[in-house]
């Protein structure tokens, strides 16, 4: 049996929980991922929105990723947290942003997006599955992380 987790947006109007193990993290370095972030990078977790059980509405804000495909942004519009994205909406496959959960300390990226586009002085595990842009299929790469 898996542990219940909880997450939410800062001001608490949008929270999810989950019971299903998570998945590998990953951080992107782009430029869109700095923005949306307001940091150096962005942490994810791949999910299926079906696992989560959200209370409050989120808003919706509508982008082009680079790959030109349509990405939805999933955020609070009370406070402004970015909760997750999906290339639908409604949302099927997401990635969680892991800055939302609850109790985050213990994850940590084992993958690396657009390395070449990271912020000076952050320093990556060179363990870590690292590519200075992306992988061709990205959610192929985020259904593999930790296998």
């Amino acid at each position: 049996m898996s542990e219940t987790l909880t997450g939410s947006c800062q001001c608490g109007a949008v929270r999810y929980e989950f019971s299903v193990p998570i998945p590998a993290a990953y951080a992107c370095h782009c430029g869109e991922c700095k923005k949306q972030s307001a940091s150096a990078f962005s942490m994810s977790i791949p999910f299926t929105f079906a696992d989560l059980t959200v209370t409050g509405t989120p808003s919706i804000f509508e982008t082009l990723a680079h790959s030109g495909k349509r990405k939805y942004n999933y955020f609070c519009a009370g406070c402004g947290t970015r909760l997750w994205h999906s290339n639908s909406n409604p949302p099927d496959a997401i990635t969680l942003k892991v800055g939302t959960l609850d109790h985050a300390s213990n994850i940590a990226p084992i993958g690396h997006l657009w390395v070449s586009k990271k912020q000076a002085g952050i320093t990556l595990d060179p363990a870590s599955d690292q590519h200075q842009t992306q992988p061709e299929d990205v959610a192929a790469w985020r259904d593999n992380l930790g296998q």
